[in-house]
């Protein structure tokens, strides 16, 4: 038997075994998330690489979730891209590495831009006038709605605002509280990303591009627009502000009546509502695999977002099972339909074999009884 000071000491010992088997595992943990270094040239070519294999813009959130457990923060991922930025600045380089809205990206050089095409046998990326003329306006009085650029412009440009959609350069921003509830049209990511823009504060104001235009151009002289002719008619007809007021009503009500809904703006609506979920879910995934502090209503929105979309597959999956099963049921009876015509015609051989051997015998006996 052991005395009280014995077992005293036995539990002592045990629970210093106990400290020292936790200080270990601590040890090890550690050691298992040591921080990688890397050194300053290593970090060069790295981004380099990266910019290079991208063929989009890399932002600030990828490239740190890209040096996670490192030496290298952002004030250090930040100097190491304006030290890129200024070597590829250097007049021997073909290429830029340019800051736009959603990160940074290479980019060719205009002043190649003759040589390159000589080159490629990819379609240019252009755009007229006309369609340039409709950007500019939207971009400058976003949201804006297509009236308002047809009464810039003095044209109907909605066939200019499409066009310009289907190239993702403008998008729906939603629809308005006048009257009719027309939809108003705003830029997009894209547009900034294929100008170089960060946002729409660094869009040249009016003042620069004045200071742009040749000497000469905008000086023309007034001349009387299918506006004015219809604003002097609208005077002459309008005998008092009653009467005005009244017309104005009416107009107002019919207009209120009109749907203005249509199958391209209902489709178009949803893929743009389809995208800017599809971005929102991307940026938020970012933010949290980097280590952001992300808001709890955006983790509920991701939650209920993936919520949605794993149901809409497998909907997807068995309206897909189902087709195949229909399919193979039409398959199955294309053939037994075969088999019963084919079935129907060997019963048809058969019956007139049995009538022509009938007709045969009764001929035969026909013949016999003359005999006799």
């Amino acid at each position: 038997m052991f005395d009280e000071n014995e077992q005293t000491d036995m539990v002592l010992g045990e629970e210093a075994n106990e400290v020292s088997v936790a200080e270990t595992s601590e040890e090890s943990a550690v050691e298992t998330v040591e921080t990688q270094f890397v050194d300053s040239f290593q970090l060069l070519s790295t981004l380099e690489s990266l910019f290079f294999a991208s063929d989009k813009p890399i932002s600030l959130a990828t490239l740190k979730q890209v040096f996670h457990n490192t030496n290298v923060d952002t004030k250090t991922l930040k100097k190491a891209i304006e030290e890129l930025q200024m070597m590829y600045a250097d007049p021997t380089r073909g290429v830029a590495l340019e800051e736009v809205t959603s990160g940074w990206q290479l980019r060719t050089k205009l002043d190649n831009m003759d040589f390159l095409k000589r080159m490629s046998k990819a379609r240019p990326f252009r755009l007229s006038g006309p369609a340039l003329e409709v950007l500019s306006i939207i971009a400058y009085k976003q949201p804006i709605i297509k009236n308002e650029v047809d009464q810039i412009r003095g044209v109907e440009s909605g066939h200019l605002v499409r066009a310009l959609m289907e190239k993702g350069l403008v998008s729906f921003e939603g629809k308005t509280d006048l009257p009719g509830k027309p939809m108003a049209y705003s830029t997009t990511r894209k547009f900034l990303e294929i100008f170089g823009l960060r946002n729409l504060q660094e869009l040249p104001t009016l003042s620069e591009i004045d200071q742009l235009l040749p000497e000469g151009i905008g000086e023309e002289e007034e001349k009387e627009t299918l506006s004015d002719v219809t604003a002097g008619m609208s005077q002459a007809i309008g005998s008092s502000y009653s009467e005005g007021e009244e017309e104005l009503f009416d107009i107002t009500s019919k207009i209120n009546g009109i749907d203005t809904s249509s199958e391209f703006f209902e489709q178009e609506k949803q893929r743009q509502k389809e995208k800017r979920e599809r971005e929102r879910a991307e940026d938020i995934r970012e933010a949290m695999a980097v280590g952001e502090l992300v808001e709890q209503k955006d983790v509920r929105w991701l939650e209920k977002y993936e919520a949605q979309k794993a149901l809409e597959q497998a909907a997807a999956e068995k309206a897909a099972e189902e087709k195949a099963q229909l399919a193979a049921m039409s398959s199955e009876i294309s053939v037994s339909e075969v088999s019963m015509e084919m079935t129907a015609i060997a019963v048809e051989d058969v019956a007139l074999v049995e009538m022509e051997e009938e007709s045969e015998e009764t001929s035969d006996s026909v013949d016999t009884s003359e005999d006799v």
